[in-house]
């Protein structure tokens, strides 16, 4: 990600609707399905450090990131746990952490199977990782492009990749599923209408908006504690590395 997407992110991830759900999503799951309290949790590809502040108060917080830019709106944020690396090469030991989350990145790396499996490596046994992904591969835009991701997702292979890791799934399901066909009808316009370079897909709105799209992530995140949802413009995977007696 380039600076311009990076400093509009830094600006935008404390109000935007996609930016609050999404971090309040990742950091309940990490509360539900870790053991005990104060935990030691690594944020993989921690962007501008939004998804570290929101899970300060659940134990010792490290992020890691390539960017160096990204690390210095970290800073900003006053977080100073940051190591500069790749999540295809984590500069951690085995074992280190309770958690790990990894919030729209694997789809920046070109091996995204050994990103993978550095989360599962840096896992303790019994710890539990929450990634999230861009899904459906027919909802590719130019806000794809300017991102730089090189890829989307499916469910089912995004399933037997975790698995091939070694990891034990214990929930994936798409989400931003009742926003999704204004998403669909969106984009179609943005492709219809296209002029110039690629745009990214963060259109600013009126508060009221911003507050009713947020409320319905969160009627959304209120069914997922308990279903899976069929399809939805983003995947969220809560994964388990067993310990040796399983």
């Amino acid at each position: 990600m380039e600076y311009p997407q990076l400093k509009q992110m830094y600006e935008l991830e404390e109000s935007y609707w996609w930016f609050v759900a999404r971090r309040k999503l990742v950091r309940d799951l990490v509360a539900r399905h870790s053991a005990g309290a104060d935990i030691k949790i690594l944020d993989a590809g921690a962007g501008t450090g939004g998804t570290m502040q929101a899970l300060a108060d659940l134990g010792e917080v490290w992020g890691c990131d390539l960017s160096p830019q990204a690390l210095a709106f970290c800073r900003q944020r006053g977080l100073d746990r940051l190591v500069q690396c790749s999540v295809e090469e984590l500069e951690f030991a085995d074992s280190t952490f309770d958690a790990v989350t990894s919030c729209d990145v694997i789809e920046h790396v070109e091996h995204d199977q050994q990103a993978l499996g550095e989360i599962y490596r840096v896992l303790r046994p019994g710890g539990v990782a929450v990634i999230t992904v861009p899904a459906l591969r027919f909802l590719w835009s130019s806000h794809d492009e300017v991102l730089h991701h090189l890829r989307r997702y499916d469910r089912r292979p995004l399933s037997r990749m975790l698995r091939l890791a070694g990891f034990e799934e214990l929930k994936l399901t798409y989400v931003v599923s009742f926003l999704m066909p204004l998403m669909v009808i969106h984009r179609l316009f943005m492709k219809i209408i296209r002029r110039g370079p690629p745009q990214i897909g963060i259109t600013l709105m009126p508060g009221c908006i911003n507050r009713l799209f947020l409320a319905a992530q969160q009627l959304e995140s209120f069914f997922l504690h308990t279903i899976g949802l069929p399809w939805g413009a983003s995947l969220v995977a809560v994964v388990r590395k067993p310990k040796p007696d399983q």
